[in-house]
């Protein structure tokens, strides 16, 4: 049985030991001069550390933390304490919020190691991983970001050593993904205070001692009326309405928070509210990714050990041919999607600590991918979990129950699927209506065109590469024939113009994602050459579905934009 949930997994140790590029990322983090030999040693050492807490303590509680679930008592919402034990271990090994600065009695750890430590988390419960990351490093990572020399000294020190806990409140009853829809709002008084009035929901560790609100600037409209405020909840300041009720990571408090008159300070600039929660929503996108990743290695665990226990028709269920591609195929999209994410997590350091350009367009491009792939490969991993434990996987003592239940959230929190799928595409065809030469040569994008691979992953991969390619040059055609030559200089489109790109934002996405894995696999293969045969069933994927995904767009008959049309008709 494992109990080290980092030296024990084979495939995260290598991609800590031999993919990250460690010596970048140490000289942005720490600076020039810093001996990164001796940084990654501690680094490695405080991993090592937190996978056998979390390994030996975390993991085993995790089936009675889901039965449990939230206590609700009295009015009063909580964690229950087999959680609660859980996050406290955590602190006392000074991993509440890891990636506080030691000025502030944190750990100082940059994003990359921060999400190798949360991975290691979702893998062990991913409800308690939840109130680890949005409880205390996101309010920490917003207050170390944006807020004056006073709040960083209130707030982050508690934080750090896991005396409170906060949340960060965006999400409304009325407005998800449209956050210009926002209606809570912030009122000046006199004394530099804000009054908050307005109502949260869907708020993960809502129960907490503090929360960062995202609110209206009353008077104002738009996405530059937006600001971010911190309010204390002591002496009912504002209120939890009520914790949900969810089949899905159950032991986390998911909370609807009620404000009333309640008093907060504003974080950073009123009015920058907007800019300030992009630069979290791209981290967290990139950690629920990672979240994915986790859950899905869970899975992956005990459909191998079940497999190779489970005898029918005289031989381990794993040795039959159908199971085994399964099983190859949970490897393939867990060491794919872990990959693809520690490449953004590497990048994201970059940007955050030298503000690398370079890096930023990057990251820009694959976070989107990397949060699509890592929790539908979660839900997909976990789906095949359960049917290689055929009737046993629905009972709860063999955990992929839970697994399966848990990685449903993924696809769906901090954006969903879809949202990733309008952001990445509109980003790229962005970039090729401005450079429309890019689909006449290797692109659409600088890291697709100048990856190149020899072999069977070289041929695969370009293929894959020239499927999207293909997609997308029958979309921009279509878009032309339709409005002109002017729609590639720059001529504002309405949303009716797009709409069969919008409509096939997610074949787009799932071939770009399986291409960049295939990408990154098969850079991995060059570095660890034992690798190739999970490079080449990994390029072989992404032909297989960027090839299917461009059929479908070539196919479409046109009857789904024809029914939107006529719902829009009925409307008016």
């Amino acid at each position: 049985m494992t109990t080290n949930f980092f030296t024990e997994n084979a495939d995260l140790l290598e991609v800590f030991d031999r993919v990250v590029p460690w010596t970048r990322v140490v000289k942005a983090v720490e600076g020039l001069n810093a001996n990164v030999n001796e940084t990654v040693s501690t680094w490695r050492e405080v991993l090592d550390l937190a996978g056998r807490y979390i390994g030996a303590e975390i993991a085993p509680r995790a089936p009675k933390i889901d039965e449990i679930g939230v206590i609700r008592e009295d009015g009063e919402v909580r964690m229950n304490d087999l959680m609660t034990e859980s996050l406290k271990g955590l602190a006392e090994l000074g991993l509440a919020s890891p990636s506080v600065p030691p000025d502030f009695g944190g750990a100082g750890l940059p994003f990359t190691v921060s999400m190798m430590l949360a991975e290691m988390l979702a893998r062990a419960d991913l409800a308690t991983q939840v109130q680890h990351g949005i409880g205390w490093n996101s309010p920490a990572a917003l207050i170390l970001r944006f807020g004056s020399d006073e709040q960083k000294a209130r707030y982050l020190p508690k934080l750090a050593k896991g005396e409170i806990m906060g949340a960060v409140a965006m999400t409304e009853p009325q407005a998800g993904s449209d956050v210009g829809r926002l209606t809570t709002t912030a009122t000046p008084r006199d004394d530099g205070c804000w009054i908050l009035r307005g109502r949260k929901q869907f708020i993960s560790a809502g129960q907490g001692e503090m929360c960062i609100v995202l609110a209206r600037l009353s008077g104002s409209s738009g996405l530059d009326g937006l600001g971010l405020f911190i309010a204390e909840r002591e002496g009912d300041n504002y209120l939890i309405e009520r914790a949900e009720h969810k089949f899905t990571i159950r032991g986390s408090p998911t909370c609807a928070l009620v404000f009333e008159g309640t008093r907060a300070t504003a974080l950073g600039k009123p009015g920058d509210g907007w800019k300030q929660i992009v630069t979290f929503m791209n981290e967290s996108r990139l950690g629920v990714g990672i979240q994915g990743i986790g859950v899905a290695q869970a899975a992956y665990d005990k459909a191998m050990e079940y497999a190779a226990q489970r005898v029918q028709m005289g031989k381990p269920i794993r040795e039959h041919p159908m199971i085994a591609d399964m099983l190859l195929e949970m490897r393939t999209i867990v060491s794919g999607a872990r990959a693809l994410a520690y490449e953004a997590a590497a990048l994201q350091d970059l940007v955050m600590f030298s503000n690398d350009q370079r890096a930023a367009r990057d990251v820009r491009e694959i976070t989107p991918l990397v949060k699509w792939y890592g929790t539908e490969g979660a839900v997909r991993v976990c789906r095949l979990a359960l049917q290689v434990h055929g009737g046993y996987g629905v009972v709860d003592e063999y955990d992929v129950g839970r697994y399966m239940r848990d990685s449903l959230i993924t696809p769906i929190y901090e954006g969903t699927s879809q949202i990733q799928s309008l952001m990445a595409v509109k980003d790229l065809m962005k970039w090729t209506m401005q450079r429309p030469a890019t689909l006449v040569r290797k692109g659409p994008s600088r890291m697709l065109a100048s990856a190149s691979f020899d072999g069977r992953i070289g041929s695969d991969f370009a293929a894959a590469r020239g499927h999207v390619l293909g997609a997308l040059r029958l979309l921009l055609t279509r878009l032309v024939r339709r409005k002109g030559l002017g729609a590639l200089r720059g001529r504002e489109l309405s949303e009716e113009d797009l709409g069969p790109i919008l409509l096939h934002a997610e074949r787009i996405t799932e071939a770009l994602a399986h291409t960049h894995v295939a990408r990154v696999l098969g850079e991995r293969a060059k570095l660890v050459p034992e690798r190739r045969a999970l490079a080449e069933r990994a390029a072989r994927t992404a032909r297989l579905v960027a090839e299917r995904n461009r059929r479908a767009i070539a196919l479409d008959d046109g009857s789904v934009l024809e029914q939107i049309s006529a719902w829009r008709a009925q409307r008016q």
